[in-house]
């Protein structure tokens, strides 16, 4: 979980603002267990608004991903931006909200996870030039010949 403390802001004039370095593990934050993360850093600034705190930042997260030519293992940098605007007014409270808590915290884990998650490409490669995997013989074209004696692993008519 990772809780930014915003205690400094409340006695602050509107606009004040206040920076954080993020850094740590990104398994703290929950991911899909198809997603395997290492580490996620950035710098987090926080800004004083009338009712609330904008929190926004730029992030790095590194990932371990699945190549969708070759299934091979990979890891690779995702870069990504995060904003969300966080209520100290609790009486009208709404799912869609994101509020400080009563120690004067924000919780960013959520939004963070759905940042990198969201920052994932659709299509992964381990490199831009994979083969891939032959669809007659089977074999990873990254690590072994063809078995079908074709090298495009496609047999010929």
């Amino acid at each position: 979980m990772k809780l930014i403390n915003v205690k400094n802001l409340y006695q602050a004039e509107v606009g004040t603002t206040e920076s954080f370095e993020i850094d740590g593990d990104i398994q703290t934050l929950g991911l899909p267990e198809e997603i395997e993360g290492h580490q996620v850093s950035g710098k987090l600034k926080v800004m004083l608004l009338d009712e609330s705190v904008v929190a926004s930042g730029k992030f790095q997260a590194s990932v371990t991903l699945i190549c969708d030519r070759c299934l091979d293992s990979f890891e690779t940098e995702i870069s990504f931006a995060f904003e969300r605007e966080y209520f100290f007014d609790r009486k009208d409270m709404d799912e869609e909200k994101l509020y400080v808590d009563k120690y004067q915290n924000i919780d960013i884990t959520d939004p963070l996870r759905e940042e990198i998650i969201l920052a994932i490409p659709t299509q992964n490669f381990c490199a831009q030039k994979c083969p891939g995997i032959c669809p007659t013989c089977g074999v990873n074209l990254n690590h072994e010949a063809c078995k079908c004696n074709n090298k495009t692993g496609i047999e010929e008519k």
